[in-house]
């Protein structure tokens, strides 16, 4: 990784991602549409008062210097910028984790939020049966069991949802739809595909958090799923007529404006992560002391490994990453 010098001319410098390279390679290659994005942009660096005048009030923006271009798509461009023809637009949509609302709740006790992930049935087995980790009516939070099924009601949090929506201070009110030039029509998630699988975090009859078809898998082994909003995992938020509505039975919301849509998901650990411990002792680290699951049992016994879940709205560009922490038992 390298930067470039940007303080004289500008520097046009590309190079293809590895879905690009992939289509070159099978002469398939042709560019049809492009993104741009301000991912290094610090826009506090905008001077008004400049003592040169007006002219030089963004120079420091405009003298950045700017990341050599690479191939990891995933990494580079987080903040793309988007073309809107509306200029009466005073507030824009986000993306939230629906935090409080049935099986969908962080971790309580993280400075940093996410998930808890299960990596096998035995770590469920000691998380189920060991009440240090419950908090709220007994039920455990934040953490995303391997078998789903077997916890029952048992687990609090057996899904991620994102909801769409934005923060108007109540005007419009929750009750206004999110305008449709701004309301998502896809998603795209991105997460390791040597740790995790992604499932539709929906369970309708025999339809069980069915299994999502990855589109493609770069050879940093990220893998890119692209759920439109034909999939079963998206679904429109209720229709409230008042934000006294949003407290009542399972849908509490994270906005107090017009809401988009909300998309549900889940993971499983991969077949290398439950039967084996070799990604963990690669990229993981050995519990200790506060990082511990489970009071009552010790350090030793469990092995976790840090990772990150992004989501990215196909119409807005806007993106949250999710941090994931997966747990195993290994002793």
């Amino acid at each position: 990784m390298a930067f470039l010098d940007n303080s004289g001319d500008i520097i046009l410098d590309a190079v293809l991602t590895d879905a690009g390279r992939q289509r070159m390679a099978r002469g398939e290659f042709k560019i049809v549409k492009f993104a741009l994005s301000d991912e290094e942009i610090d826009y506090e660096l905008f001077n008004g008062n400049h003592p040169n005048g007006s002219a030089f009030a963004d120079l420091s923006i405009m003298q950045t210097p700017v990341l050599e271009a690479f191939t990891n798509n995933t990494s580079l461009m987080k903040t793309k910028l988007i073309s809107i023809n509306r200029n009466n637009i005073l507030y824009m949509p986000l993306f939230r984790i629906s935090n409080n609302s049935n099986f969908s709740t962080e971790v309580q006790n993280s400075t940093t939020g996410g998930f808890y992930v299960s990596a096998d049935t035995d770590t469920d087995d000691a998380v189920a049966v060991n009440s240090a980790f419950a908090t709220q009516d007994g039920r455990h939070r934040g953490f995303i069991p391997h078998d789903v099924l077997r916890l029952g009601a048992g687990a609090i949090t057996k899904k991620i949802r994102i909801d769409q929506g934005m923060d108007t201070s109540g005007d419009p009110p929750i009750s206004t739809p999110i305008p449709a030039d701004l309301k998502e029509t896809a998603f795209l998630v991105r997460l390791d595909h040597r740790l995790l699988r992604l499932h539709a975090g929906i369970h309708s009859g025999t339809d069980i958090y069915p299994a999502l078809n990855s589109s493609f898998v770069d050879d940093d082994a990220i893998a890119s799923y692209y759920i439109p909003y034909s999939n079963a995992a998206v679904k429109d938020a209720p229709e409230y007529t008042s934000a006294a509505d949003v407290r009542r039975g399972n849908n509490i919301e994270e906005f107090d404006g017009p809401l988009g849509p909300q998309l549900s998901l889940t993971v499983q650990s991969t077949q290398a992560v439950q039967t084996s411990t070799a990604l963990f002792d690669e990229l993981g680290t050995r519990a200790s002391g506060n990082n511990t699951p489970i009071t009552g049992l010790t350090g030793s016994d469990y092995k976790f490994i840090d990772t990150i879940m992004n989501v990215v709205g196909v119409t807005s560009g806007y993106s949250i990453d999710i941090p994931l922490r997966i747990w195993k038992k290994v002793s």
